[in-house]
């Protein structure tokens, strides 16, 4: 009887252990909205460092592979460079995840500036392609389209 309730008592141990496991690793979606979110404060905060860390060491805008990773972080200093107050919205229009691997259409609005008011505005649809690697979602591609 001793050797019954000790097999019992491994096993749901072992099941609480699983549990908490289970519990304890971050949901995809949640963690790849998380990063787009994280990618947008970083824009806004001025943080390139941050933001290039979402950026796969292959990075590459479209198909064709049109800007790489080295590309986009020039890109990027610039436009912080010319408008030093910067004021974006994005929104995610539509995601999938597929194991390691995701898409995220999203529409971004951003504006920029000097003052308190954007001088300059653009909105664009971006079409992105992710991959989970060490425990971070990266965009491996991304394209875009200006809309108006």
């Amino acid at each position: 009887m001793q050797f019954c309730s000790t097999r019992v008592g491994l096993v749901l141990l072992a099941a609480l252990a699983l549990l908490v496991t289970a519990c304890a690793r971050t949901d995809p979606e949640k963690a790849l909205r998380t990063s787009i979110a994280e990618m947008e404060a970083a824009v806004k905060a001025r943080d390139t460092s941050k933001l290039l860390s979402y950026l796969a060491s292959d990075f590459s805008r479209g198909v064709s592979g049109g800007m790489n990773r080295d590309e986009a972080r020039r890109t990027i200093a610039a436009v912080l460079l010319t408008n030093p107050n910067i004021y974006m919205n994005v929104s995610i229009s539509e995601l999938t995840i597929a194991g390691n691997s995701a898409t995220a259409k999203l529409v971004v609005v951003a504006g920029g500036g000097a003052g308190l008011i954007p001088e300059r505005a653009q909105s664009w649809n971006f079409m992105t392609r992710w991959r989970f690697e060490n425990d971070k979602w990266l965009v491996e591609r991304a394209d875009w389209t200006e809309l108006l």
